[in-house]
């Protein structure tokens, strides 16, 4: 038994309610739990309950002991001055409020069906990545979607909220705030920061006046990666016009060598190969984000991130280092559609809310449940529970439910936990 469980127990009534007393002989009806505080202060506000035919109407105290109450030192706080009813799972020592009034006292211990407390007890001992994976395909399904909706929903808030920040902070620039989400996103967490800075470090000014030449915008090598004295033509070619661009524009590298990681990617997703793709992305692309506001369709979208990097990189994967077998650099439509999913819709979420456009918000969520569930470690782990999950809302759903609730075993605040338990 912890304190969680004991407020857990309470809220939801999970205990035996008839012919229930208070430690002094007193008859306790309980008529409103009242509301859960989240703020400091006594566990439970507004509760309506009758003690010994009086009604009270005040806060509510849960400790697992009742001595708990001193120790926590509420019998010098005011704040705990309007507690009607102390509930504890044991009873050891009578307790007064700051003014030397005794608190009614309700004992649970004998109340709680102790299959219950097993069953939060196995969820908190559990070694597996899902503690409730025996029972998880037995919520109805309506239930288990609902909680998913809220979880998503929760997802892309979460995400609105650096999002609309720099929004906020660059008003003016919106085009540059999502070119900047949209860079960052190109590599795919483990290359994140880096490709985020050489973006910032790139106006989209310089981009546009050397738009016409992909050569040109492959050349601004702010990555750092042109610095090596090279045998092949392109990266000699390369370094060359970032020197004469460096000059022109005043430029400084935004990274270098270091800080890009290579470890753990597959030969597709080096950062040679997502830099050149995202220079092939602004070279095709002017207003990127007023181009996709004015997309209906998602294979719209997807067509244009299907980005394909220039001739050099079919036979390579890096400068001077020929690959083994000649191949198209194309991204791929997991990566496409990684990219739309955890880049380009969170911002036009966040965007639609800014705008207060519900239309665009409804048209982002449209665009998740066409976009097939995701394919990664932490959707396994719910797929192979139950196969009732068919789309990237759903997919993303599930990634907030492992992350916020099954990770950190907050079973009691999770809408499938508190099913489970509760029944």
């Amino acid at each position: 038994m912890d304190e969680k469980l004991l407020q857990y127990i309470w809220k939801y009534r999970l205990f035996t309610a008839n012919n229930i007393q208070t430690i002094d002989g007193n008859i306790v009806e309980i008529l409103d739990v009242g509301e859960e505080n989240h703020n400091s202060g006594p566990d439970f506000l507004r509760a309506r309950i009758k003690i010994d035919k009086t009604l009270w109407v005040g806060s509510v105290e849960l400790h697992l002991k009742s001595s708990d109450w001193n120790k926590h030192q509420h019998n010098t706080d005011n704040a705990y001055n309007n507690v009607i009813l102390h509930v504890v799972y044991q009873y050891d020592v009578d307790v007064k409020d700051k003014n030397g009034i005794i608190l009614p006292t309700l004992e649970l211990k004998d109340k709680i069906n102790s299959s219950l407390i097993a069953e939060y007890r196995q969820y908190m001992e559990s070694t597996h990545d899902i503690v409730c994976q025996n029972h998880f395909a037995e919520v109805d399904l309506f239930r288990c979607l609902a909680w998913l909706d809220r979880l998503a929903v929760n997802r892309l808030e979460k995400r609105m909220q650096y999002i609309e920040k720099q929004l906020a902070n660059n008003a003016a620039y919106t085009e540059e705030v999502f070119y900047h989400i949209v860079a960052k996103s190109f590599g795919f967490k483990i290359n994140a920061e880096p490709m985020l800075l050489v973006a910032k470090s790139l106006d989209l000014r310089i981009l546009a006046k050397q738009k016409d030449s992909l050569l040109q915008i492959e050349a601004l090598g702010q990555a750092g990666l042109l610095e090596d004295d090279f045998t092949d033509d392109y990266p000699r070619q390369l370094q060359k016009e970032y020197r004469f661009l460096q000059a022109k524009f005043k430029l400084q590298p935004a990274c270098d060598y270091a800080m890009w990681h290579w470890a753990r990617l597959y030969p597709g997703g080096q950062p040679h190969i997502r830099l050149v793709q995202l220079a092939a992305l602004i070279h095709q692309s002017t207003a990127l984000l007023s181009k996709i506001l004015e997309m209906d369709n998602i294979e719209d979208l997807r067509n244009l991130f299907s980005l394909t990097a220039s001739l050099y990189w079919d036979t390579h994967f890096r400068f001077d280092v020929p690959a083994k077998q000649k191949t198209q650099k194309k991204l791929g439509k997991d990566s496409v559609d990684s990219l739309i999913i955890n880049a380009v819709l969170p911002f036009l979420f966040a965007y639609a809310s800014w705008q207060n456009d519900t239309n665009l918000k409804n048209k982002v969520i449209a665009f998740y449940e066409s976009i097939p569930l995701e394919n990664n470690k932490i959707v396994k782990h719910y797929t192979r529970l139950r196969n009732d999950f068919s789309n990237a809302l759903q997919s993303q759903a599930l990634i907030e439910l492992y992350e916020s609730y099954c990770k950190p075993r907050l079973c009691l605040q999770c809408g499938i936990g508190i099913h489970l338990l509760k029944n």
